[in-house]
Order: C-alpha cells, then sequence, then structure tokens
C-alpha cells in the first residue's frame, strides 16, 4: 500500500506505530520480511528499512507481506464467502470448529486453516465459539486489520447474535463479572472477582415449540458470555453442551 507522509517521523516504525496504528505482531512481521526482500519496504522508490526516518511528503510504500506460511494449509472443508474485496472477507463459520489456532503449528482444522490457501494475508478481528456459527470478519491486509480493531474498541462495528432458549426473556441489560468456574476448568461462571460483562438482551421472540428466540448484543467480549449470562438468568441456550448438557449448541451470531 502507498502513503503519503503528512509529517516527519523519526523511522518508519514510528509512522506504522502512530499513525497507521499497527499491531506489534504486523511491524514484526514486515521487519521479517524485510530480511528477505529489501523492496518490502519503499520509499521515494528507494529500498529502505522499519528505521529509515520519514519526512514531510515522502511516499511510503509497504508490499504486502505474507502470513500464509504461518499456518497449517487444510482444503477438506468448503467455507461459504458471504462478501468479499479487496480489503475485506466475510464468511459464514460453521459451528463445530475455532475461529483461529491456538497453536499455529499442530492445529489445522480452524477456520483460518480451511481459508488462508486463497490468500497472501489473512487475519480475524473478532472470533467466535467454537459451537457458534455465524458472520467472522477477515482483513486482507494489516494496514485494515489495525482500522477495524480500533473500530471494535470504539464499538463502532455492531454484532447480534441470535439464541434459542426456552423461556420468554423481557428486554435487559446483564451486568456481571465473569471468570474460571472453580469447579470445572472449561467453563465459565458469574463471579466476585471477574471481569465486568455487559449482554443486552434486545427482544425475544416466540416459534415453534413452546421455544423463544432471544436477539442480543455485547458491550464486552468475555468468553462464553451470552452463554454465561443466559445460564445466570436459569435460561441457558437449548443444546449448549456446558451449561445446559442437552446436545449440541445452537447458538447463532449473525
Amino acid at each position: 500500500m502507498n502513503f503519503k507522509i503528512l509529517h516527519n517521523y523519526q523511522s518508519v516504525e514510528q509512522y506504522l506505530k502512530i499513525f497507521l496504528k499497527l499491531s506489534k505482531k504486523s511491524i514484526h512481521a514486515i521487519r521479517m520480511n524485510s530480511h528477505h526482500n529489501k523492496e518490502t519496504i519503499i520509499i521515494n522508490n528507494k529500498p529502505s528499512t522499519l528505521n529509515t526516518p520519514l519526512e514531510k511528503d515522502d511516499i511510503l510504500i509497504i508490499n504486502t507481506f505474507s502470513t500464509q506460511s504461518n499456518y497449517i494449509v487444510n482444503t477438506s472443508l468448503n467455507i461459504i464467502k458471504e462478501y468479499e474485496d479487496d480489503y475485506l472477507l466475510v464468511v459464514s463459520k460453521p459451528a463445530g470448529i475455532k475461529t483461529h489456532p491456538n497453536d499455529i503449528s499442530v492445529e489445522d482444522d480452524t477456520l483460518v486453516n480451511f481459508l488462508i490457501t486463497d490468500y497472501v494475508y489473512l487475519e480475524p478481528i473478532h472470533r467466535l465459539d467454537t459451537d457458534t456459527s455465524g458472520l467472522v470478519i477477515f482483513t486482507k491486509t494489516p494496514f485494515v486489520k489495525a482500522k477495524l480493531d480500533l473500530m471494535l474498541e470504539q464499538r463502532l462495528i455492531k454484532r447480534y447474535y441470535n439464541a434459542l432458549i426456552k423461556n420468554n426473556l423481557s428486554p435487559q441489560t446483564i451486568k456481571t463479572n465473569i471468570g474460571r468456574d472453580r469447579h470445572e476448568k472449561n467453563k465459565m461462571a458469574v463471579v466476585h472477582n471477574g471481569k465486568s460483562a455487559v449482554t443486552h438482551i434486545l427482544n425475544c421472540k416466540k416459534i415453534e415449540n413452546g421455544r423463544y428466540i432471544a436477539t442480543l448484543s455485547l458491550d464486552t467480549g468475555r468468553t462464553h458470555q451470552i452463554r454465561v449470562h443466559l445460564a445466570h438468568l436459569k435460561s441457558a441456550i437449548i443444546g449448549d453442551r456446558l451449561y445446559s448438557n442437552d446436545g449440541l449448541n445452537m447458538i447463532k451470531c449473525i
């Protein structure tokens, strides 16, 4: 990508941190890539480095660097792409797979692994629980990722969730602390010394068989937040294997 510099900076790295707000991970990737490709960073048509100073009206070019080699490629599952342009990819994540590997050198069955073969750079800006299906936004450039990360932090990107429950809940806001369950390590719970979590129940509609679809939104993104808060209201998601113990998870993010 090309950037016209509007102010003086001590270095390209300072510009990436302060103006573009790139993460340490992205800057490290640029540094590693520049060791192998001298044209990763170009200033006024001259190969440069992260340490090169920038002056007003300079033209900085950062050539795309790859994250593909970081992941194990897996083409065994076709993921539905709902939207794509030069900068963004929105896909429909099926329930039962993770969004992103915890250990990229070992795991090969996450959403990223199934998609990465078609892209030079691909990173999710948010995640969904393994048993949650729904839309996941990916960025195809680290520069857009930095902007979207900031938008998420400022709550400018709205996400809504549908959950299948057995009780009719009135619109309300749930504010509790959530932390690790003392008795079961793979579960979260409402606890006194946990992290603040805020969930909004926007509406609840009755469907067949006396069940209800609750539409929710989040102010925070704690692990299992919706599942824990609904269980706390004695209305656990139908099919939630951890919090209702009656089969498959039926939560869906839209």
